[in-house]
């Protein structure tokens, strides 16, 4: 399970977000809704949520993230907000946006062990679907660890470098 807390304007809500395998969890203020992931592919993806009468919801999902500030299109409305990162006591080395949103092939690591960045500092270099996606830094800090390697396939969701804030 992973938790984060969203600000959207002033308001800051605290999700608690879990997946397996096509199952995804979501709670948000108490309340708790179970999605399944029916398709992604380059155009985003799409949800479904069947309620208690049995009728099903589906949604169409597309998002762009940059740093901490993501902006997501939901069934053709914009959302913008900033997603809170954990600080200190090397939390954030575990940090969602350290890790890739989707399967995809390392194609290039710009940073070491050591290296100190800035926040929006290119780290590493993903290839998906014919797209190059860069993992940056959502604050500026220390490269503690790589866990990934040049040409490696990884998964989403799997820590591929830790950074602990200066």
């Amino acid at each position: 399970m992973t938790e984060f807390i969203l600000r959207q304007n002033s308001n800051e809500k605290t999700v608690n977000a879990s997946r397996q395998g096509s199952e995804i969890r979501v709670e948000v203020d108490g309340k708790t809704a179970v999605f399944q992931l029916v398709a992604q592919n380059e155009d985003g993806i799409l949800l479904e949520r069947t309620l208690s009468d049995g009728t099903r919801q589906q949604w169409r999902l597309v998002g762009h993230k940059e740093g901490t500030r993501r902006m997501i299109w939901l069934n053709g409305r914009t959302h913008k907000y900033e997603r809170v990162l954990p600080r200190g006591g090397g939390g954030a080395s575990h940090d969602a946006s350290l890790s890739a949103t989707i399967p995809a092939v390392v194609a290039d690591i710009l940073v070491s062990e050591g290296d100190q960045v800035q926040e929006g500092d290119k780290l590493i270099l993903l290839e998906s679907m014919k797209m190059i996606i860069p993992i940056q830094a959502p604050y500026s800090g220390v490269v503690t660890a790589l866990h990934c390697t040049k040409g490696e396939s990884v998964q989403a969701g799997i820590p591929l470098i830790a950074l602990d804030e200066v």
